[in-house]
């Protein structure tokens, strides 16, 4: 099949790409600077979503899009900044919709990241895909937005997978790549006894799961997250076992960072990023026939 990845040069993205020509698939990857054309089996085409453009030669012989494109939430929670991971992520879902509407095409199929944000914080609850529940948070709002957008191209009358991801693992780039560098610097901390639930994914499950999706014609919402979440804690601990036990430990409380937070209009970053407490469940994947590569922590 032929692939084209939007956010394609991204974390998640590169990884995809690898693994699809790995398996003999071929990949046209959407990026805002040309590359050089190094891999036969890999393109790359230059757009730009808040400019509208897009080169329309991307869309040719494709099968299957991805869509993995939208500015970083890693960043401090800014009116700007927030504008601009709303927007990037509705901007590149209308270009990709205009195209396919302007230009006869073969997709069958489009597969549209999302974010387990979606759901409301809770110390107990596990989350499935038919949850009605939906965060009253900015990042929750953006999550609500990103998949009603994404929904557009069911007037194509074509196949439309949703996945919601979870907390991506990997030594390259996300939270763990960050609290990677915390440990190796001697240092390890956790807020508020570190007790919130993270519901966690490896990025090579991840991409998997997008591969899965595909070929095995899976529509709808499906949540990609591992089927074992862990409290943050239990995640801090088990970077410091296996890489470099820290000298020094911090358990700072809620208020530590609630309360500036809150001053500077911050809350929801509070609320969406660091004090995330969410069990999500992967059971509607796992009963669809995928195996876990990574199913726990250890």
């Amino acid at each position: 099949m032929k692939f084209l990845i939007t956010g394609g040069t991204g974390l998640i993205g590169n990884r995809l790409s690898k693994l699809l020509i790995d398996n003999g698939h071929s990949v046209n990857i959407l990026t805002r600077k040309i590359k050089n054309q190094d891999n036969s089996g890999l393109k790359y085409f230059v757009w730009n979503t808040s400019k509208k453009t897009i080169d329309n030669k991307c869309i040719d012989g494709v099968d299957v899009i991805v869509n993995l494109a939208g500015s970083s939430v890693f960043s401090l929670w800014t009116k700007s900044n927030k504008k601009m991971i709303l927007n990037s992520r509705l901007d590149a879902l209308s270009t990709i919709y205009r195209l396919m509407k302007k230009k006869k095409n073969k997709v069958k199929r489009i597969i549209s990241a999302s974010a387990i944000g979606i759901y409301p914080n809770h110390k107990s609850k596990v989350y499935y895909e038919n949850s009605n529940e939906i965060s009253e948070t900015f990042l929750g709002n953006v999550v609500y937005e990103w998949e009603k957008k994404a929904k557009i191209f069911r007037d194509f009358k074509i196949d439309l997978s949703i996945i919601r991801i979870g907390l991506v693992l990997s030594e390259k780039g996300g939270i763990f790549e960050k609290l990677l560098q915390l440990n190796n610097l001697g240092i390890s901390s956790i807020i508020d006894g570190g007790n919130q639930c993270q519901s966690w994914i490896h990025i090579d499950d991840l991409v998997n799961i997008f591969l899965f999706t595909s070929v095995n014609n899976i529509n709808g919402l499906v949540n990609g997250v591992a089927p074992n979440p862990v409290s943050f804690k239990e995640l801090q601990n088990n970077i410091s076992s296996n890489y470099k036990k820290p000298f020094l430990s911090l358990n700072f409380p809620k208020s530590f960072l609630t309360i500036p937070l809150s001053f500077l209009g911050l809350s929801d970053f509070y609320n969406d990023m660091i004090g995330s407490n969410k069990r999500v469940s992967s059971k509607k994947i796992q009963d669809l026939g995928y195996k876990f590569i990574y199913p726990s922590l250890d």
